[in-house]
């Protein structure tokens, strides 16, 4: 079997999975060498030494370290120290793999074609995202949309999220930069404690101040972006702020109609209509999802299609349009471990998971 094509297998073992295809077959070959990839081989999803992974590729230490060492370079293999000890792991397809590589903002030929391979991947990659019982991420508006008496749960409060985090940094996001389709902020992809810390180590990302990211979020609901995390409880890992011409999280339900790439937020949006002018601009500017329309010189939102973000509210010049709580709040599963369980589960791929990380 092809080196690469056992690259893929491997990569498909994730929860997130890496479908077959020729795209993906010619995205690996771009980024890996092939000496980088018969080192790959011998890695997992959880961090190994040098060491170990040479012994599971069947290759010398020194060149499995200098493989390991170029992939994590270039924003293809994790690479953390601990304890004094090196450790790397495989990176998943999304995000991972998609993702690092352009978020250091640079442009150039080998970046372009990836660009169109990764275009023309998603639609195989995107509509299997997140699973009927969990979703990939969920949608949450930043705290001055949430109306002031209502009780909030402690996983809808994402400045507290973000001040429980060890460090936080920013880097380039990799759709705008892939997709290349509107002139939506680039940098606005947020990072969290251990993956911020090896990005910002190889060049990828910079270390902010968590009120930085503040304002930065306040910046970019400005700016019309809807934010989405890592749809657990217990922290942050990631905060997309999406665009819907770019964005792979929104695409994949506007595009691929995949009901499960992403869980609404604990809200909805509601029209006051007296208050209401009928200006259009929740229907026109705002609403990513086209789930608002004017009727009778009044905004009527689509409940239906609602994803509950708040762009609208934020951007109502009369503040007619508002925030309210959902009849049924979606509740994320307590860890990012645990959705990636349930993921292997659903999908019957728990096994041989296992069987790649500790065999």
């Amino acid at each position: 079997m092809d080196v690469y094509e056992k690259l893929r297998e491997r990569l498909d073992k994730h929860p997130i999975g890496a479908p077959p295809a020729p795209e993906i077959i010619e995205i690996l070959k771009l980024l890996f060498t092939e000496e980088e990839t018969e080192v790959a081989l011998g890695t997992a999803f959880i961090p190994k030494t040098a060491e170990e992974i040479a012994s599971r590729a069947g290759v010398e230490v020194e060149k499995a370290k200098e493989a390991l060492e170029s992939l994590a370079d270039k924003g293809l293999m994790y690479a953390r120290e601990k304890e004094g000890q090196w450790g790397y792991a495989l990176l998943p397809i999304m995000p991972g793999i998609y993702e690092f590589p352009y978020m250091k903002g640079e442009k150039n030929e080998l970046l372009d074609t990836l660009a169109r391979l990764w275009h023309s991947y998603h639609a195989k990659l995107l509509p299997q995202l997140g699973s009927p019982s969990v979703n990939f991420a969920r949608v949450i508006p930043i705290e001055e949309e949430i109306p002031g008496a209502t009780e909030v749960l402690p996983y809808e409060r994402l400045y507290e999220m973000i001040d429980r985090a060890k460090v936080v940094g920013i880097a380039h996001c990799a759709c705008r930069e892939s997709e290349g389709n509107c002139n939506a902020p680039r940098e606005a992809c947020m990072l969290f404690d251990d993956t911020c810390t090896y990005l910002v180590d190889r060049g990828f990302a910079r270390y902010v101040t968590k009120e930085e990211m503040k304002e930065k979020l306040r910046e970019f609901d400005e700016a019309g972006l809807v934010h989405s995390v890592n749809n657990a409880q217990d922290k942050l890992t990631f905060v997309c702020n999406c665009c819907p011409c770019c964005c792979g999280i929104l695409r994949s339900l506007t595009e691929y109609d995949n009901p499960n790439v992403f869980a609404t937020s604990g809200f909805i949006a509601s029209t006051d209509t007296d208050a209401c002018d009928g200006c259009g601009i929740c229907a026109d500017e705002r609403c990513p999802m086209k789930a608002i329309e004017i009727v009778d010189e009044a905004a009527v939102v689509n409940k239906d299609r609602c994803i509950g973000c708040g762009l609208c509210a934020t951007g109502c010049p009369v503040e007619a349009m508002q925030l309210i709580r959902r009849k049924e709040i979606p509740v994320p599963l307590p860890s990012t471990r645990d959705m990636g369980i349930r993921w292997l589960v659903e999908k019957g791929k728990l096994e041989e998971f296992v069987e790649m990380n500790l065999g």
